[in-house]
């Protein structure tokens, strides 16, 4: 009889994967609740989302058999509440936001690994003394404590850009700090959390070099980590380019990416859950800078594995998620390297083309296994677009296949061509 898997915010390319996994049809997979009731959404009411993802799961099988999610806040922090209430493997909500408490989580790595860790502070956006006590030196970067996918996070490179800052923050944080608070209140946590503001802002000494990410995952509590992806970002900019594997750091330099990951993410007592840990690397020095925990696998990397392993990683998440053992193949797919790329605009504008059905069979002819999302239609206004980074709008998500980084990069500008989308400037 197949197993019942629930996974919080289920859309259909992912569930597409899901079914493509070769033991798939030992799994029934549902919804606890679907991608958009948790995205491009204007609120996340995290007590009636628990609550409703709860019902479906005692309305839905007779038998429960794991939660997973490949989503981040606020549904990375729902799956523990969720197992527990099922009875299945699963890590703690603790655990979680040792990971995803962005402050919280400094602290841990700073026991742990010091020298991997930025200076960084605290302050409270809506309290102008606390903005006067700010000591970092410009430039630093700020984050709220539940940020995700960049969002609400700014450069901050002098007085000026403080203040767009914190107006941007006033305006937009307690869309994340009243769930925040939600969540904290179904933890057990220390004083010096329990009684933070969640509205707190952490403020960051900037981090340089080439970004990486190590998928890893904890069974047993042993943390493994068994891949890293390079994050490369668009020219002078903090908005991501692409996403590509494997790494092209050389190998000593990605076991010790490794090392490091499992390293931080032992001391967070996650178990029974995938991990990816996002990290810096000056290449000359052999240093690294961490930049943050996630208590999740990166659904953005699943379709590379598929390309060069042969199979997506979700099947990690499945197997944790059920109590199965772990296991993924190596390089068995029919590429040599892969990469996400994001097509993305950086100023305002109204989408008056994209690419019809026409044009995307024609580039699946002519570019045989890639995977095309286009995000916007005509008519939209790109400032409209939620749960964007602040300094872009993606436009389209495009994941492609190569032998090699010039084949890849070749593939990748013919692919624009194809799409063809179009951006007239906004009268505003």
């Amino acid at each position: 009889m197949p197993e019942n898997l629930f996974v919080v915010g289920l859309d259909d390319a992912n569930l597409r994967l899901l079914e493509g996994l070769g033991d798939a049809d030992r799994t029934d997979f549902h919804s606890a609740l679907d991608f958009d009731d948790i995205r491009g959404v204007d609120e996340f009411p995290f007590e009636r989302l628990l609550a409703s993802a709860v019902a479906r799961l005692d309305a839905g099988p007779e038998r429960v058999d794991g939660v997973c999610t490949f989503l981040d806040f606020p549904a990375t922090e729902l799956v523990p509440l969720l197992a527990a209430h099922a009875g299945v493997p699963g890590p703690s909500i603790e655990a979680v936001l040792r990971c995803d408490h962005k402050y919280w989580s400094r602290l841990v790595q700073q026991e742990v690994a010091p020298e991997t860790v930025p200076a960084f502070r605290l302050f409270d956006p809506f309290d102008g003394a606390s903005l006067e006590r700010l000591d970092l030196p410009f430039p630093f970067w700020v984050k709220p404590l539940n940020a995700f996918r960049s969002h609400l996070g700014f450069h901050v490179a002098s007085a000026a850009d403080l203040a767009h800052a914190v107006s941007e923050l006033r305006s937009e944080l307690p869309r994340l700090s009243g769930p925040l608070q939600e969540v904290l209140e179904h933890a057990e946590v220390p004083d010096h959390i329990r009684n933070l503001p969640t509205h707190a802002v952490l403020a960051e000494e900037l981090l340089t070099g080439r970004l990486c990410t190590v998928e890893g995952y904890v069974t047993g509590g042993r943390p493994h980590a068994y891949a890293v992806v390079d994050s490369v970002r668009e020219p002078g900019s903090s908005s991501f380019s692409r996403y590509e594997y494997p790494s092209s750091l050389p190998h000593r330099m990605q076991a010790g990416l490794s090392a490091l990951a499992e390293r931080v993410v032992g001391a967070t007592g996650l178990d029974a859950c995938a991990f990816n840990v996002e990290v810096f690397v000056d290449t000359d020095r052999g240093q690294f800078g961490l930049l943050e925990i996630n208590a999740r696998l990166s659904q953005s990397h699943a379709p590379l594995f598929e390309l060069v392993d042969g199979t997506t990683h979700l099947k990690i998440g499945v197997d944790l998620a059920l109590g199965r053992p772990v296991a993924l193949p190596r390089r068995q797919g029919p590429y040599a390297v892969a990469a996400k790329f994001f097509l993305r605009a950086f100023e305002d504008g109204v989408v008056v083309r994209v690419p019809d059905v026409a044009a995307l069979a024609e580039l699946e002819r002519e570019q045989p296994g890639t995977i095309v999302h286009v995000l916007v239609v005509e008519g939209t206004r790109l400032a409209d677009l939620a749960d964007q980074d602040s300094y872009s709008y993606e436009l389209a998500e495009v994941y492609l296949g190569a032998a090699d980084q010039p084949e890849l990069q070749r593939r990748w500008e013919r692919c624009q061509e194809l799409l063809g989308i179009e951006i007239r400037p906004a009268a505003d």
